[in-house]
């Protein structure tokens, strides 16, 4: 069964808060990684598709918060 990385991307309640920097959504995150040893099916599936962990920022956000710091 495939897995949806764009979800990881935008939807995930842990993930896209984590990436925001909220400390608990970071925490739990942490949690996660190490329990499952990479993340969830979908970080996993993220890390294929964007080359980056579920905890890093993808080029595309990267780009994108540069863009709003300007």
């Amino acid at each position: 069964m495939p897995f949806d990385p764009d979800y990881c991307e935008h939807r995930c309640p842990i993930c896209t808060r984590a990436r925001k920097g909220n400390r608990l959504a970071k925490f739990l995150q942490m949690i996660e990684m190490v329990f499952t040893f990479g993340g969830c099916p979908w970080g996993r599936a993220r890390q294929r598709k964007y080359g980056v962990r579920p905890s890093e920022l993808s080029p595309e956000q990267e780009t994108e918060q540069a863009e709003e710091t300007d």
